[in-house]
């Protein structure tokens, strides 16, 4: 074994030194989905994994057309006991230019519970010699077949008590001194949350509110950590605080809910072979820590007096509290319904720096033709202000409560600085706005506004320990949706550097930065991400501060497009589709939200099953999405073609419609809004049928398609007055927004009662949540971009802008009625990311990039040259596994020549594109094409010798399409 050892350790060293002058290597590695820079401690959940990275080039900007010719990967089981035989994998020279999603191909499985590493290297167009090998990259497996091997454990058992409330349990043990720890692998879940202590110490401190929410009877997530470098010969101990989450009652929680519970487990491994196992058991001793009540919805009451500082330290005795045994709890899962209990495999619950990451740059203009004193008007904080947001105003209102202004609407906690006696108790309030002036007298007595978070009440209670230093407090097991804090009755002079709030979300990365001249789309464009990321809390959800924060399939759906844009979230939605289809029943139906039991699902609502499946697979090419969830797609369109036999479009089921439409407005025809859903997911199953080359299934649903496609104009057509149902802009809208569905003999009259509606309007929408999200690319694709971008830019009720130009409020995130200060308390959140659905036409179609097919498409819409100073400059950043997409133009005249533009492109390596160019005025004709101030097509002259460049014109339309490869462009575009 040492020879053969000896051989691959030489074969390695001189594969990787015989190259003197080889190119950069490969960079921002994922492995199985996972980002590996940004993973401390990279857990690979599956016997065979899938490698994806990036082709690093210089930025010099002749260096073009750059692919991939080929690959080889390295990988190795590392760290091993003496009874354990290396495992070592090499691919060897690989003719492919695949870089993402690229398997492992050995015939071997990985084994669990191991520790491996990996290197790749690639060959390129750029040279004849391999790039340079990546840094060895370190990740280790979990146990594979979790729920097997637990149940198997006689000796592990879920603990806790229904006696007490037992929220902080410990325990103890002595490790050996007989060899080396290898590895010491730890297993937790505690329901609803927990925090993990070993020897004294937080373990991964930043992590919060674990493990994700889940319909706990038929999964819940164990997190997996590797403490092996905490481990100490001899006494070790191991600390556990548990709060209720949403496993309680107090959370809408089912009614078997509750107590909170934990399950552990410790494997330790030495390097000769032996094992050790630690498990919850009723060795462990627990007690009532600081935390007296913890509530998702209500807050937290501490007690620091109750605080023990070294209660997760070896050796700690405690002459003040009774730590008593506790008792062994039954799991919350059923078995008899097949319930799981697994690995946590998506990025977890972060507050603050760690919780975002970036793939883009935020801050420096590169490429870019706007300036940075045009982007200075923002409301509300940054995203690159590390994450934790300081008070911007501070003032006492008239009932004496010291109120705080972050300035931003966000999902999180706070900080607090206190000085004041042991036994002194402070009361802390949250909520997102003020309270209005009083009509009389046109005066507000500037107390936080409460009333919209309904049975929540968002508060904290802390009662002081006394020390003489000071003492801060931040919650725990509690999270709020807020701009506001109010303390009331502090036991000192607080300062705004006395609070600090950390941003609370699910970890990940910002993977796009949108922005134009336009403030006004600058600003939704801030409180759509702000707005998206509060609402990411181990799953989607609707709002972050009253008595509801669930995962509702309709707000899904509705934002999963521009989330993916904007954010890097793909664990984050396969998780989520787990969740959705843990719940499916057998006939396919699926609830209107999950975790929960509201069956059937409104189709507006369901769609969420489809529509993610297929939006996830579109941002990230990945098959194996569709795949895994390709099954549970057809039953639920199956289910809701069930229904259609028996209702027909003309009555199929409505539960919510086209929600909230802006008041005055009613809803149109809800048998049409509910039809839309339906015939949506039959156009998607089509979609991903032939994706995954099912050819008869792309049969059955075009045949279907076209039938519904038939009855929903025949149904649901007005002749009289040429227009769907009332004539309302919703009607409108989806049935232009689905393939086939207007003929066209009709399809002009469709329109023009659309546009018609829209400017008797003054310009404005009257549409709810699932039209508005179709309206915007139906305007833009059927001749009418000018018209969408005056809607966007408004700024009078009902509208985006309405929301942050209203004399009353201004918004950092989207709210949830267009009318939301002058309407009850009752639904009005000032966080729901249902309407930031306008942010995916951001860049779909102002940024012009289009990632469904294997060539890129660039092809911004054009505002007409007299409506240009809607949106003279623009600049886009996407960051896509290949690498990063850019998107800058000017229009204006300062730059370019009237009826020109000037467009700067960055196409990735391993990347072709197509980038098109679209005439600027009704009529034009493109008469000359430069790139970099070389001619590479003019209207007098049949053909130009520019072999880097395939050009074309679309007659119909009078588009230019230029082919390139990777690399850094500039065009210039002039119109006649």
């Amino acid at each position: 074994m040492n020879k053969v050892y000896c051989l691959y350790a030489l074969y390695f060293f001189v594969l990787n030194s015989i190259v003197c002058e080889c190119s950069l290597a490969p960079f921002d590695v994922r492995i199985d989905h996972h980002k590996v820079e940004t993973t401390n401690d990279l857990i690979v959940n599956t016997p065979r994994p899938r490698f994806s990275w990036k082709i690093s080039v210089s930025d010099d900007a002749l260096q073009r057309n750059i692919h991939q010719t080929a690959y080889q990967i390295q990988l190795e089981s590392i760290k091993l006991t003496s009874k354990e035989k290396p495992f070592r994998w090499d691919s060897e020279y690989i003719v492919s230019s695949a870089s993402i999603h690229v398997p492992y191909t050995n015939k071997n499985d990985l084994l669990p519970s191991t520790y491996y590493h990996v290197r790749i290297r690639i060959w390129t167009t750029n040279s004849n010699e391999s790039s340079q090998w990546t840094d060895w990259i370190q990740f280790r497996t979990p146990i594979f077949d979790l729920y097997r091997y637990i149940t198997n454990e006689d000796d592990l058992n879920w603990i806790g008590s229904t006696k007490i409330n037992m929220n902080e349990l410990r325990k103890e043990f002595t490790v050996p001194n007989t060899s080396p720890v290898k590895s010491a692998f730890a297993y937790v879940s505690g329901l609803g949350y927990y925090e993990f202590y070993f020897n004294g110490n937080k373990v991964d401190p930043s992590r919060k509110l674990d493990p994700g929410w889940t319909t706990y009877e038929l999964r819940t997530l164990l997190v997996a950590y590797d403490i092996t470098s905490n481990i100490t010969i001899g006494t070790n101990a191991i600390g556990i605080k548990l709060g209720n989450g949403w496993y309680s009652q107090e959370q809408h929680g089912e009614s078997a809910y509750g107590p909170p519970r934990l399950l552990f487990t410790l494997f330790i491994t030495f390097m000769n072979g032996d094992e050790m196992k630690v498990f919850s058991d009723q060795t462990w001793t627990g007690r009532e820590g600081s935390i007296k009540h913890d509530s998702v919805y209500n807050g937290e009451f501490c007690d620091s007096r109750n605080d023990r500082p070294n209660w997760a330290r070896p050796g700690f005795n405690d002459s003040l509290s009774a730590w008593i045994m506790p008792d062994l709890l039954p799991s919350p899962v059923n078995m008899s319904l097949g319930g799981l209990i697994i690995v946590q495999d998506m990025p977890p619950i972060r507050a603050g720096n760690d919780a975002l990451h970036f793939e883009v740059s935020t801050d420096e203009q590169q490429r870019s033709y706007l300036k940075d004193e045009e982007l200075r008007d923002i409301k509300g904080a940054r995203l690159t202000d590390g994450g934790v947001l300081k008070p911007i105003n501070m003032w006492s209102s008239d009932s004496g409560l010291i109120i705080f202004d972050l300035g931003q609407n966000m999902a999180g906690w706070c900080r607090i600085k206190f000085h004041g006696p042991s036994g002194y108790g402070v009361y802390i309030r949250h909520g997102e706005t003020i309270t209005l002036p009083d009509i009389a007298t046109n005066r507000s007595a500037r107390n936080i506004y409460t009333e919209n978070l309904r049975a929540a009440t968002a508060s904290d209670t802390y009662v002081l320990r006394g020390d003489p230093t000071g003492e801060v407090y931040e919650p725990t097991f509690t999270v709020h949706g807020f701009r506001y804090l109010s303390v009331f009755a502090p036991p000192n002079a607080l300062t705004k550097d006395d609070v600090e709030c950390p941003f609370v979300h699910s970890e990940t990365t910002l993977k796009g930065r949108f922005s134009t001249s336009n403030p006004v789309v600058n600003q939704i464009q801030h409180n759509i991400q702000w707005g998206q990321l509060s609402n990411i809390m181990s799953l989607p959800t609707d709002c972050p501060q009253r008595n509801e924060r669930r995962g509702w399939l309709g707000d899904a759906a509705l934002s999963v497009d521009e989330a993916l844009y904007n954010f890097d979230l793909i664990k984050f939605y396969q998780n989520f589709l787990n969740l959705i289809v843990d719940v499916q029943r057998s006939d396919g139906q699926v609830p209107n939200f999950v975790p929960g039991n509201s069956y059937p699902a409104d189709s507006n609502w369901g769609t969420a099953l489809p529509t993610i499946t297929w939006q996830v697979y579109r941002h990230y090419h990945d098959l194996l999405t569709l795949e895994s969830y390709y099954n549970n797609v057809v039953q639920y369109v199956e289910y809701l073609h069930n229904v259609y036999n028996t209702t027909g479009l003309v009555n199929f089921p409505i539960r919510y419609g086209d929600w909230v439409p802006p008041p005055p407005q009613p809803m149109t025809n809800k048998h049409l809004i509910t039809s839309f859903g339906f015939l949506h997911d039959v156009y998607l199953l089509i979609n991903m049928s032939q994706a995954l080359n099912r050819k008869e299934d792309t049969n059955t649903y075009t045949i279907l398609y076209q039938k519904l496609a038939e009855e929903f104009h025949r149904v649901f057509f007005n002749s009289s007055i040429k227009s769907y149902a009332d004539g309302m802009q919703a009607a409108q809208v989806l049935a232009l927004a689905l393939p086939g569905v207007v003929p066209a003999s009709v399809r002009s009259a469709v329109i023009d009662k659309l546009v018609t509606d829209i400017r008797q309007n003054e310009n404005h929408v009257t549409t709810g949540i699932v039209s508005t999200a179709q309206i915007y690319p139906v305007l833009s694709d059927n001749g009418y971009h000018d018209l969408a971008l005056e809607l966007i830019s408004s700024t009078t009720y009902p509208s985006y802008g309405y929301m942050f130009t209203n004399r009353f409020e201004n918004a950092t995130t989207i709210w949830e009625l267009w009318n939301a200060p002058l309407t009850g308390p009752s639904m009005n959140s000032r966080n729901h990311i249902m309407y930031g659905s306008v942010g995916a036409w951001f860049y779909s179609h102002l940024a012009g990039i289009d990632l469904s097919s294997n060539i890129l498409t660039i092809r911004p819409r054009m505002a007409s040259e007299m409506k240009k100073h809607l949106m003279s400059k623009l600049d886009c950043q996407l960051s896509t596994l290949y690498g990063r997409v850019h998107v800058s133009y000017t229009r204006n005249e300062q730059d370019t020549a009237p009826k020109s533009i000037l467009l700067r492109v960055t196409i990735p390596p391993n990347v072709q594109a197509r980038v098109m160019f679209e005439p600027l005025f009704p009529g034009a004709q493109c008469q000359t094409l430069t790139e970099n101030k070389r001619m590479i097509w003019s209207s007098n002259t049949s053909m130009m010798n520019v072999p880097e460049f395939i050009v074309g014109k679309d007659s119909s339309n009078e588009v230019m399409v230029v082919h390139v490869g990777s690399g850094h462009y500039e065009f210039h575009a002039s119109w006649q």
